[in-house]
């Protein structure tokens, strides 16, 4: 099938990343906004979205079909095989294997665009879509780099665009309660945090994997797509290119923007920060085999500083004093240390933050009002869909939410790869005395 004549070229992004701290610097907060005045293209409230998707195989299955109340109009896959089951389920829809020619060819018959690629795809799938005017949901993390998600904000910004994250458990009504909790000062000021993973659950601190014979059902150049070139293999696709820098984000980029969301919703984690790491087995090439990872956030505002740290690849934080130690931790969580008590959330999603020990939670009958609004069934897909139609805006949107998010979680990759701690200036969008991160920050982009 051949290739649209929309390419992406290095100039363009360059562009999109000078308008970035544009976007920082004065990006409205939409949700304080009717959506008919900060958003165009929106579609009547009595007519189904049309859907494109990018992306068919894992995470991209359940966000086609998360979606299928919508009319699906068109369906992108660089591998029919993998693509076959969702292919099978909406046999009237268009069929691609490239986005470019997808999105170019179908033009105004798309409303919106869900995008379910491995990461480093993510951003010039996304880029050209808002360009267009489209709607997007992109799976998290939202951008491969730093840079990829202050352009993309900018893009949304300027296109005023609906866009959703899928770090499902933002929708989520414990995330919303945690929030409250905190704001209510049910545990006091909050000095530190911990937040935990079982992941990675593919191999990390490895050498690129040998080569193989590309699947006939395969476009390996498009799965490539801006990324470096390297040889197909069984053991970095369809699955385990996380594990990998030049197309994933490893442990903390597949689960922080998960674990992570309640504390940096709650806290306001944003603003200038002091990020070190330690970690096993990183390389130039593969993410590490485990990393502990610790943010320090000055005061923000009323805020107090506050400590965050990070432990994935079998690494586990202190159990709380509040728990014995018959109590161990489970596969994932997060640990908030107020200076009146612990909350701990032992769930990926946000989804059930507690006071702890049982009988404080017991003794917690005075509850904080609901002053957050709740999400429909906590489904994400449909405050997206909603969204698009003129009702509220997405709580992980572009904008406001996810893309501060995936900035945050994305500097203690960086911190891990610099091999020392950084010191994060928000307002220049660099290391402070640091100019030999920016090759992180940035990357070079393959023409395809």
């Amino acid at each position: 099938m051949p290739t649209s004549n929309y390419s992406v070229s290095r100039r363009h992004f360059i562009r999109d990343a000078s308008l970035a701290a544009f976007a920082v610097a004065c990006a409205p907060v939409w949700a304080q906004i009717a959506p008919q005045d900060c958003f165009k293209n929106l579609v009547a409230k009595d007519r189904k979205l049309r859907l494109a998707c990018i992306g068919l195989g894992g995470k991209g299955q359940s966000d086609v079909m998360n979606s299928s109340s919508e009319d699906i109009v068109a369906l992108c896959d660089v591998d029919f095989a993998r693509g076959a089951k969702i292919f099978n389920q909406f046999p009237d829809a268009a069929r691609y294997r490239d986005y470019r020619q997808m999105l170019a060819e179908m033009g105004d018959k798309i409303d919106a665009v869900t995008i379910s690629t491995p990461d480093h795809t993510h951003f010039p799938a996304a880029l050209m879509a808002i360009e267009m005017g489209k709607h997007v949901y992109i799976q998290k993390p939202l951008t491969h780099t730093i840079g990829e998600a202050r352009a993309l904000k900018a893009a949304a910004v300027k296109a005023r665009v609906v866009t959703q994250m899928g770090n499902q458990g933002h929708a989520n009504v414990g995330t919303r309660m945690l929030k409250e909790w905190v704001e209510a000062d049910v545990i006091g000021a909050v000095r530190e945090v911990h937040a935990w993973t079982d992941r990675p659950i593919w191999p990390q601190g490895v050498v690129l994997p040998e080569t193989a014979i590309v699947p006939p059902t395969m476009d390996w150049d498009l799965w490539l797509g801006c990324g470096p070139v390297h040889d197909y293999s069984p053991k970095l696709a369809p699955f385990k290119w996380r594990g990998f820098w030049d197309y994933g984000c490893g442990a903390l980029g597949d689960m922080g923007c998960h674990l992570l969301d309640a504390p940096f919703w709650a806290l306001n984690l944003r603003g200038p920060v002091k990020v070190s790491a330690e970690s096993e087995g990183n390389t130039e090439t593969s993410c590490p085999k485990w990393s502990i990872v610790t943010w320090e956030f000055p005061a923000r505002g009323a805020l107090p500083p506050v400590k965050i740290k990070w432990f994935d690849g079998g690494k586990r934080p202190p159990l709380p004093q509040e728990m014995g130690k018959d109590e161990p931790l489970g596969k994932g969580g997060v640990i908030y240390l107020g200076d009146k008590g612990t909350i701990l959330n032992e769930d990926d999603y946000g989804a059930s933050p507690r006071l702890i020990p049982e009988a404080k939670l017991r003794a917690f009958t005075n509850r904080p009002p609901k002053t957050i609004p709740r999400v429909p069934k906590a489904d994400p897909h449909m405050e997206w869909i909603n969204g698009c139609k003129g009702g509220p805006v997405p709580g992980s949107n572009i904008v406001d939410h996810s893309a501060d998010l995936t900035e945050m979680v994305s500097l203690g990759n960086l911190a891990i790869r610099m091999g020392k701690p950084i010191q994060w200036d928000p307002v220049k969008g660099e290391c402070v005395g640091m100019p030999e991160a920016n090759r992180f920050i940035h990357k070079n982009y393959r023409l395809f």
